[in-house]
């Protein structure tokens, strides 16, 4: 049983194939109110926003903060937004947060938004969304620095998810406890 999400911030992490884009799509048909930032437009069927620009830089992120404030956060109408390839705009520190993640990942419990980051590595994330994150999915992984970095949020992580079976992943609960989730199925 997966956990209530409701005004939650989570991070779902794993390696291209691994199950990633599966346990969203299961999140996302059990929210009506959702959408997601669908960057490689693999999100078909989903209330979903198609970036246009894909690339790094400036204009990515004026139009991932235009969308955010306007769409997700003013219309008071989405309860449950995930940003697919976040590490993308949320690269890891120094880096600061783009300014609606920023506003977004401080603010979505008073206003009633469940907030998802996807990314292929925690080391290539801002650490802001992995650590302030109420959950976190975890897939296999198999980067050094990443399992050395599971290690320092819950002594033994990196082992627990280097071993999992494919599509399983660990669940991190807030009391740092964790669980070995079977795959999802839609």
């Amino acid at each position: 049983m997966l956990p209530d999400l409701t005004n939650k911030r989570f991070v779902i992490l794993g390696l291209q194939g691994s199950g990633k884009s599966q346990l969203a799509k299961y999140l996302l048909q059990h929210e009506q109110a959702h959408i997601v930032y669908d960057v490689m437009h693999e999100h078909n069927g989903f209330n979903r926003y198609i970036v246009k620009y894909r690339k790094h830089g400036k204009e990515g992120i004026d139009e991932l903060n235009l969308f955010v404030q306007k769409v997700v956060i003013e219309s008071k109408r989405v309860r449950l937004f995930i940003l697919d390839e976040a590490n993308r705009y949320c690269p890891p520190k120094p880096a600061p947060l783009p300014d609606s993640i920023l506003e977004l990942n401080d603010w979505n419990r008073h206003w009633n938004i469940s907030f998802g980051s996807i990314a292929r590595r925690p080391t290539q994330l801002n650490s802001d969304l992995t650590e302030l994150a109420n959950y976190k999915f975890i897939f296999q992984l198999t980067g050094v620095k990443d399992l050395g970095y599971l290690d320092s949020i819950v002594k033994g992580l990196g082992e627990q998810v280097l071993t999992l079976p494919p599509f399983h992943f660990v669940i991190v609960y807030p009391n740092h406890a964790t669980e070995i989730h079977p795959p999802i199925s839609l």
